[in-house]
């Protein structure tokens, strides 16, 4: 018995791949409507599970369950985290598994697809120089050595591209640099705001030569973050659709004259470098409320992402002790309201941010 299922919201090398596993996931982590597993759901009072995606839509019709017509109020909706170390244990089948004895018949954790996908597979496909055709890795020699030339006219094999084929290790390693060299870049700029034109320059030129690996060949390029020694990688990825932010020192600013907590580091959301910071408003000596202040920095893909921000984001603050309580908060930005704040960021200028 197997299933297949997409994935969101647990790092980048899983964002929106498409997993068999060798057993069904619980019913009541898979959204009811688009079908993808995500890092968390929301479940209607109805039962129904709903990725956050589809609640989005579903609030913005009514608030009426879209499959049985029941209404909902926010206060209905518990919020069900999907944590990645729980879904690491789960067993799948290696991304080059065909369904029989031409692919790959590796099954292990799901925490350690990547180390195996990126360090171990042979049964990546390639084109034979010669006749074009695709061969898998593990027999290219043997495929060479017996190889006999062009194609006959008609063959069912795909057409040549004469696209670049890059050899994993020699891909991974290459990205890898370029990557070492955007974030170089990009803490400079952010330590430095005024950083001269030249440095500025050198990113753009990184972040383009990025692209063009990308376009040679995006399912390596997907690979570019690797540990083969560790999963660190894949547990702490920043990567994705969802950010956790942890606000430190809230009891210490009960106290301080400053109510305002800041994050000690940027943050990332679908490639786009983001700060946030919260303030608490008191009342009589009591804490009475809090807002928020959401802003975007430069960061190392911003050649790469919509401008100006339009994205649909929303805050969920986690209850520290009950689970299930935590309190959903959506964001709403104003094209015409926020246009400063939500333009790209100048490396030049300070950050805007929108309050909220």
């Amino acid at each position: 018995m197997f299933c297949k299922y997409t994935l969101t919201g647990f790092g980048q090398f899983l964002e929106w791949r498409t997993v068999r596993f060798t057993q069904p996931l619980p019913k009541i982590r898979i959204c009811r409507l688009c079908g993808v597993v995500a890092s968390a759901v929301r479940l209607l009072p109805c039962t129904h599970v709903l990725c956050e995606s589809c609640e989005d839509q579903v609030i913005d019709r009514g608030r009426q369950c879209p499959i049985d017509g029941s209404p909902f109020v926010g206060e209905e909706v518990q919020t069900l985290p999907f944590a990645q170390r729980d879904l690491g244990e789960r067993e799948v089948h290696c991304l080059n598994d065909t369904g029989d004895v031409a692919g790959c018949t590796y099954t292990g954790k799901l925490a350690d697809l990547e180390d195996h996908f990126i360090g171990e597979c042979a049964y990546g496909q390639t084109r034979c120089p010669k006749c074009r055709s695709r061969v898998v890795r593990k027999d290219t020699v043997d495929h060479y050595l017996g190889c006999k030339g062009p194609r006959e006219a008609g063959s069912s094999e795909d057409e040549s591209d004469d696209g670049i084929i890059f050899d994993t290790e020699e891909a991974v390693s290459l990205a890898t640099a370029l990557r070492e060299i955007r974030e170089g870049l990009k803490e400079a700029i952010l330590k430095s705001p005024t950083a001269d034109a030249t440095m500025v320059e050198l990113q753009h030129k990184a972040n383009t030569l990025a692209s063009f690996l990308r376009t040679l060949d995006p399912k390596r390029h997907s690979a570019s973050k690797v540990s083969l020694s560790s999963h660190g990688s894949w547990y702490d990825s920043a990567t994705g659709s969802k950010a956790l932010c942890k606000f430190e020192g809230v009891d210490a600013m009960r106290k301080a004259e400053d109510p305002t907590l800041r994050l000690k580091q940027p943050y990332f959301l679908e490639g786009y470098t983001f700060d946030l910071s919260c303030q608490f408003e008191r009342h009589w000596g009591k804490l009475s409320g809090v807002s928020f202040l959401f802003t975007l920095l430069v960061g190392a893909k911003d050649d790469f992402v919509q401008w100006p921000f339009t994205r649909q984001v929303s805050l969920t603050i986690v209850h520290p002790k009950k689970e299930g309580n935590d309190l959903r908060v959506p964001i709403r930005l104003c094209a015409e309201k926020d246009v400063e704040s939500l333009r790209r960021p100048d490396p030049g200028l300070p950050p805007e941010g929108s309050c909220f």
